[in-house]
């Protein structure tokens, strides 16, 4: 607490303003808090000490005018609308608006009206408060950060929370030690608590974190979609508390402190005691099931006289019972179909029908199915992938020009080329065999003649380029366009029974 100030120190204050020195200054300059300085300068100007063809006010004096009671000084400029504010509070009028209704008597900005009535008007202003019944079959959750644990399994240091699934009635809870806050943890944890207590809550009360409300409201949260069909599987109704009213789940926040300060607590130091500063988490949740079975199960609630457990054996009848199938945790994800007709989602990627090209779907996936939503349609299902990477495909999905791409191999080439005829079949199985330079494109290109020349003339013109020893593309296809393929076809050999072979010299060009 600071220093009461002097009659010397406050006549010196005095003067320091009657030169024209902010209150900044004066602050920055002596030290003296802000709300001193504006105190003693609506005292001054009150009296009429900050004329400096006055003589200053002895020190005496000062010091009873401030430190008098009955004095009327306002230490804050909208002190003197302070019972303005409090019939505005009273009415539950807003900020901004009780700032219109004093802005033309005192320049100031919403942001200083708010301030100032949320330290001086609200908080002096005693409020009422309403003990509620302890209801049966509501379910508070929440977690809660503990602090740093090693894993054994992955060797490493890692930060711990609890969740925490408080019965409100009963104060009974099933409490888990995790390593993350996602969607598929929340959903895990609900699960698992509903297994240990037997039954299903007709009401379960979760903060407004991302797992459960995709956004807040006091009037209408959107809650999460795979919470939703959580809450549509186990038959229990989703109560979000209000944004940034905690109490409203009151008891597992008090559970989450008694966690972190009797249990946490506890087991650092046994912990330290083993010569380990940094907890184990595998013993961490060992240490949990003992530390409720000794201790959180079996004390007696303040105000009730009863233990948990003993409240939680009259709950267990109102509980809803568990369905015959245990939940499969999916979860939710928008995606963006790609050019490929694709989804990519887990590092593998699905089809879905070309159509959806460039639209932004909703992906559903557990541990077996993964599922695509369009405009709340369900559009494809495929098994999910067992490893990543992997390119998960239906044939249907894909287009006429794409599956005629994948289905370009060789086995299909030679297929389509002895469809054409024999004499094709072996152009290309010439082509294919080259050792050297892949002809792959060539031997297409003379499937993909017959498309244009029937396969008649196409099979009749790789008969010719056989027989002239030239299976080539571009000789085919000379032979189509020029129509050799239609002209009588005579044995390439020379009067003189010689073979002619292509590039050859005529019989008799070396006897000139």
């Amino acid at each position: 607490m600071s220093r009461e100030k002097t009659g010397m120190e406050l006549q010196d204050l005095i003067r320091r303003i009657r030169f024209g020195h902010s209150n900044n200054q004066i602050h920055r300059e002596t030290g003296t808090h802000r709300t001193v300085i504006r105190k003693l300068r609506c005292l001054a100007k009150t009296k009429g000490w900050l004329f400096l063809d006055t003589p200053l006010p002895a020190e005496k004096e000062i010091y009873g005018a401030y430190h008098t009671p009955d004095t009327k000084v306002h230490s804050h400029p909208l002190e003197v609308f302070r019972d303005e504010f409090k019939r505005y509070v009273e009415k539950e009028y807003t900020y901004v608006v009780m700032h219109e209704l004093i802005k033309d008597r005192y320049d100031c900005s919403e942001s200083t009206v708010r301030r100032f009535v949320q330290k001086q008007v609200e908080e002096k202003i005693p409020r009422a408060i309403v003990i509620r019944e302890r209801e049966l079959s509501v379910m508070e959750v929440d977690f809660g950060h503990l602090g740093i644990v090693y894993d054994i399994i992955e060797k490493r240091n890692r930060v711990a929370y609890v969740f925490s699934g408080r019965l409100r009635y009963s104060a009974k809870a099933y409490r888990a030690v995790v390593f993350d806050q996602k969607q598929e943890t929340f959903w895990e944890c609900h699960i698992n608590a509903f297994g240990h207590f037997g039954g299903v809550p007709e009401r379960v009360v979760p903060d407004n974190l991302k797992a459960a409300v995709v956004k807040a409201s006091f009037i209408d949260p959107e809650v999460n979609r795979g919470y939703r069909e959580l809450a549509v599987h186990y038959g229990f109704l989703i109560d979000p508390c209000r944004p940034y009213h905690p109490e409203h789940k009151g008891g597992v926040e008090g559970d989450i402190k008694y966690i972190k300060r009797n249990f946490w607590s506890l087991l650092q130091e046994r912990q330290r005691q083993k010569g380990r500063e940094v907890p184990v988490a595998q013993e961490c949740a060992a240490a949990l099931r003992v530390w409720e079975q000794e201790t959180a199960d079996v004390r007696i609630i303040k105000g009730v006289g009863t233990s948990p457990l003993e409240l939680f054996a009259h709950e267990t009848a109102y509980l809803k019972p568990l369905p015959q199938e245990r939940y499969d945790t999916p979860m939710w994800k928008k995606c963006k179909v790609n050019p490929a007709s694709r989804i990519n989602f887990n590092r593998s990627t699905y089809t879905v029908p070309e159509r959806f090209i460039g639209k932004e779907v909703m992906i559903a996936a557990n541990r077996h199915k993964i599922r695509v939503f369009y405009d709340h349609e369900l559009i494809t299902e495929h098994d999910r992938s067992k490893k990543p990477n992997q390119d998960i495909k239906k044939q249907d999905h894909l287009s006429q020009r794409a599956l005629a791409y994948m289905d370009r191999t060789r086995a299909t080439l030679m297929i389509k080329a002895n469809a054409v005829g024999l004499h094709a079949g072996k152009v290309v199985d010439i082509l294919l065999g080259d050792p050297a330079v892949s002809k792959d494109s060539s031997a297409w290109g003379i499937v993909s003649l017959a498309k244009k020349y029937g396969n008649t003339r196409v099979e009749a013109a790789c008969r010719r380029a056989l027989l002239y020893d030239a299976p080539r593309y571009n000789a085919v296809k000379r032979i189509l366009t020029q129509n050799l393929d239609l002209q009588e076809e005579k044995d390439p050999v020379d009067s003189h029974g010689q073979r002619i072979f292509t590039f050859a010299r005529v019989s008799g060009y070396f006897n000139i």
